[in-house]
């Protein structure tokens, strides 16, 4: 299973409350507690931040053993499929077809369901105000579970 992992709406609300007294990646314990729980899930980085900061500097919020997991991040924004798809989604969809995934399980951790339109049942979304909160959690898991029987 692949996670394709936003950040902001994810691993920390977004809104002028955030901004003003926000931590960024204050939800990233929940989220690597859920993945320790499912070893067989990678993860790509799909968030905006890819754009502006080396992968290097994306990767240093996330824990040692989950560090290990990430495979790399989506192409940059408008290097993905072309419409009818979505930019986040042609992202996505484009990083499958470069690593020989389309047949691979996968879904999105993302607050931006605008950006999906043909994938959405790929999708877990996320309260932009709220991040991962009990819900996308709950929801997460199911999806990792569905995959591991």
């Amino acid at each position: 299973m692949i996670l394709f992992l936003d950040f902001d709406g994810v691993l920390h609300p977004e809104g002028e409350d955030h901004i003003l007294n926000g931590v960024d990646f204050c939800l990233l314990p929940r989220l690597e507690a859920l993945l320790r729980e499912f070893p067989f899930v990678k993860i790509v980085i799909s968030s905006s931040w890819r754009a502006h900061l080396r992968y290097k500097t994306l990767m240093k919020p996330f824990s040692n053993d989950i560090r290990a997991r990430i495979l790399g991040m989506t192409p940059y924004p408008g290097c993905g499929l072309p419409p009818p798809y979505k930019p986040r989604e042609g992202e996505i969809l484009a990083w499958l077809q470069l690593h020989d995934a389309v047949d691979d399980p996968w879904v999105a951790l993302d607050d931006a369901y605008w950006q999906f339109d043909h994938c959405k049942d790929h999708l877990v979304v996320c309260g932009s105000f709220t991040g991962f909160d009990d819900k996308a959690s709950a929801e997460l898991r199911a999806r990792f579970e569905g995959i591991s029987r």
